[in-house]
């Protein structure tokens, strides 16, 4: 097993590619890993998340604008408290069965607990009335607990990250179809190729390393036999 990690190690010593290649899987595999970690500490599988709509900004105190980047912990459903703004907890849940990925932030007003578990009524603070979830199949007024992903717990402090993560997200992906956009998925492509040009030009531009010279300036086939 070591011989083979001594030739792998020749070889990313050797080629500048595959050096560049390595650094960016270990980033990756870092950066996987980290997330991995915040999601566990958390306990939830969307630690971060964006906002994007103005349903939690009402004009005269506005809880969460739209480009705040904020942190989400999973709790037992028992700690959600139910109440009018500004005490009710804020959540984040699933609303339609059939779309998983689409989230909404609200707060809860009212909540219920039978024996299939609580399930919480839901209000934007800037929106007029309660929600109401009508898609899927399903008209619902209730969120049950299972759909909840986590309690809002506040927001991460950079200023302007989360309006440019939203700039970026909509110029890669068309809003109402979900989809990648031809253009974002051009710029990814540009950007691998650029990736590996640079990779291969930049060796080229490293000066050569001339043959140390005879002492003898005049002996010239005797230099010519030392460099070859």
């Amino acid at each position: 097993m070591s011989t083979y990690i001594r030739k792998f190690w020749k070889f990313i010593k050797r080629n500048e590619t595959a050096r560049g290649l390595l650094l960016v899987g270990i980033v990756i595999l870092g950066a996987l890993a980290v997330w991995g970690g915040v999601r566990l500490a958390l306990n939830t599988e969307y630690p971060v998340l964006v906002v994007s709509s103005a349903s939690m900004c009402p004009p005269t105190n506005c809880v969460l604008p739209i480009g705040s980047l904020i942190i989400i912990r999973g709790q037992d459903p028992s700690t959600i408290v139910a109440a009018p703004p500004p005490n009710g907890s804020i959540i984040v849940f699933r609303p339609y069965v059939c779309e998983p990925d689409y989230l909404v932030v609200h707060r809860v007003i009212n909540e219920v607990k039978d024996s299939s578990g609580y399930s919480f009524q839901t209000k934007g603070d800037a929106n007029p009335g309660p929600d109401s979830w009508n898609r899927c199949g399903e008209n619902l007024t209730m969120i049950p607990a299972s759909r909840v992903v986590g309690v809002y717990q506040g927001m991460v402090p950079i200023p302007y990250l989360g309006s440019a993560i939203l700039d970026i997200r909509s110029f890669m992906y068309d809003d109402t179809t979900g989809q990648p956009r031809p253009e974002g998925i051009a710029v990814i492509v540009i950007l691998i190729i650029a990736l590996f040009a640079f990779e291969v030009i930049e060796p080229s531009k490293k000066p050569k390393l001339k043959a140390p010279a005879s002492d003898s300036e005049a002996q010239p086939a005797s230099a010519q036999t030392q460099s070859s």
